[in-house]
């Protein structure tokens, strides 16, 4: 590569003001990747709706377009261009052992560009994977690869960055990597929540979890309000927490957790590395119940059976303490960032031996026991329901139910359980459909209701039946899919200038692919997922000046109902 980094005297003197550091466990330090401040909106192991973030991302002053710069010399190992995800993304690998990951880049470096142009015209598709050989695409610390963007996922304009053991491509924290960011800032605390686990426990007599607001003092964290807590059985903690950094308003993730019961430690957790196979488990280490109702983050602090997170370090009997006797307890929560910040609380309970009756549900005809360990099926004339081995991540007392839609559709509305239970694993559902024409029939899918919003899930037919798998639990209904997606051209065709912009959107079924072709020949559009927007950029190489020229696109759903536009333009 031929472009350099310049000198960045920020950096230098960084050196003399108030900068936080932290052991440096890789023995290698990074240059950064940006020369601007780094100011975090993200950091490594915060919690998703769906798994653990698995690096750090980098503000860019809220404007694409910032240099991207190569850490430490190695070379492009792989090439990403993706509608989701991290949309255009690049990997160098370097000798240490380690590949860096750049993602929802606005474009690459002028070569890389160029050739990932090429891949894309000679496969005529937008999307791209490529991985050249190790002498194909070198790079030198300091090299500028990219421009920061907000393409794929990204929810605002900023660089996300990963480092990753190369082999295995098991993302590491980039915090300990020797960045220059400061923080001085605690992780706050906001609520404490006590989960009765067995069948007798209660929290205040009640057999259901109890919320207690916390509040801050010179010492640590207290509960605001202090009437005595008293507990009963096998009992969980859980917490609402964040990790704030310098300069940033973001909620990030905090890097350890620990619960202790008077002396003995019950719980703690630390996040230096994780696997992205294990990026379901985050349903599970958190009350993800809370999440879907209130959008809270609560981290328990005892682990389902089936939830094997390599984060925890320590879980005494999966993090439940058995308070069965009449005594009094000292719990000890503390969580620390990265940087070494902590944040403690320490708060009493009162354990009681309370005489209760079983609360476990004993109407076999409402409630069916399913063992997370074991293979799961329940059938009626209306819908089969498969949930294989390790599925679930706990036991659960499953529970079904119908009733007719208030819309059209094609089958009854089927209650699966419910949606605040998470899976760990998808399991296969087959709906019968009902009054379907057979003229339809291959327009027909799965869709799952959620507070109005309708979600395609897809499905095929199967003797009567529509059939899917889904890794969620909640409402169910059969309707089918006869539209084609809207194509609506945005730009002044009489003012055109260096782009043509579309807006494409398909509610039901969602776009499948699209095809762009000028003057006959395919052309490069980008498809903007998130903004239903698809681009197409001015090429001079490949379109003659000064002349008028056709354009037809094809936009196709994933029910294969297909939409097409004709128009002609003059540039």
């Amino acid at each position: 590569m031929q472009f350099k980094k310049p000198a960045l005297t920020f950096y230098t003197l960084l050196i003399f003001t108030f900068v936080f550091s932290q052991e440096n466990h890789y023995n290698v330090n990074l240059l950064s990747p940006v020369d601007i401040p780094i100011f975090l909106s993200g950091n490594f192991g915060e919690i998703r709706s769906t798994h653990f973030h698995a690096g750090i991302d980098i503000k860019t002053q809220g404007v694409i377009g910032k240099k991207i710069y190569a850490v430490e010399d190695g070379y492009i190992s792989r090439i990403r261009v993706s509608v989701n995800g991290y949309g255009k993304t690049l990997y160098i690998s370097h000798p240490e052992g380690y590949t860096t990951v750049y993602g929802h880049l606005n474009e690459f470096n002028p070569a890389i560009e160029q050739l990932v142009k090429s891949l894309q015209y000679e496969k005529k598709e937008f999307e791209v994977n490529f991985f050249p050989s190790p002498d194909e695409l070198p790079v030198t610390k300091g090299d500028l690869i990219a421009y920061s963007g907000n393409t794929g996922s990204s929810l605002g304009p900023h660089l996300h960055f990963e480092v990753r053991e190369t082999n295995y491509q098991i993302p590491l924290n980039p915090l300990k990597f020797g960045f220059d960011v400061k923080d001085n800032i605690s992780p706050v605390l906001y609520n404490l929540v006590v989960y009765p686990l067995s069948q007798n426990s209660t929290v205040n007599h009640k057999h259901q979890k109890q919320f207690f607001k916390l509040k801050k003092h010179n010492q640590g964290y207290s509960l605001v309000d202090t009437n005595e807590i008293v507990i009963s059985g096998d009992i969980g903690f859980g917490i609402e927490m964040y990790d704030y950094l310098n300069g940033s308003g973001n909620r990030c993730g905090i890097y350890t957790l620990s619960v202790h019961v008077d002396s003995l430690l019950l719980y703690s957790h630390s996040i230096d590395k994780f696997s992205f196979s294990e990026a379901r488990y985050v349903r599970s280490h958190i009350d993800y119940e809370e999440k879907i109702k209130s959008k809270r983050t609560v981290q328990k602090t005892f682990i389902d059976p089936n939830n094997n997170l390599s984060i925890y370090q320590k879980a005494h009997n999966r993090g439940i303490y058995k308070f069965n006797q009449d005594s009094a307890y000292t719990i000890t929560l503390k969580a620390t960032d990265v940087y070494g910040n902590k944040s403690e609380l320490i708060f009493p309970v009162q354990s009681k031996i309370l005489n209760k009756k079983s609360i476990v549900p004993s109407d076999s005809s409402k409630y069916i026991f399913m063992d997370w360990a074991k293979k799961n099926t329940f059938e009626t004339e209306d819908v089969k329901i498969s949930i294989p081995t390790n599925a679930l991540f706990d036991t659960i007392y499953f529970t079904y139910s119908k009733m007719e839609p208030e819309f059209e559709a094609y089958s009854s509305l089927h209650k699966i359980h419910n949606i605040y239970t998470p899976l760990n694993d998808s399991y296969t559902l087959a709906i019968k459909t009902l009054n379907l024409p057979a003229e339809i029939k291959d327009k027909a899918f799965i869709a799952e209701i959620f507070k109005d919003k309708i979600s395609s899930v897809d499905g095929d037919v199967v003797n009567g039946h529509i059939v899917t798998k889904t890794r969620t639990f909640g409402n169910y209904v059969v309707l089918v899919d006869t539209i084609e997606p809207e194509i609506k051209l945005l730009t002044n065709l009489n003012e055109l200038k260096n782009k043509i912009e579309f807006e494409i959107k398909d509610d039901l079924t969602g776009i499948k692919s699209f095809n762009g072709f000028i003057d006959n020949n395919w052309a490069l559009f980008e498809y903007d997922k998130k903004n239903d927007l698809l681009i197409y950029t001015m090429d001079a190489e490949r379109i003659e000046r000064g002349k008028e020229h056709e354009l037809e696109l094809f936009v196709i759903d994933n029910k294969n109902n297909i939409s097409t536009y004709y128009t002609t333009f003059y540039w």
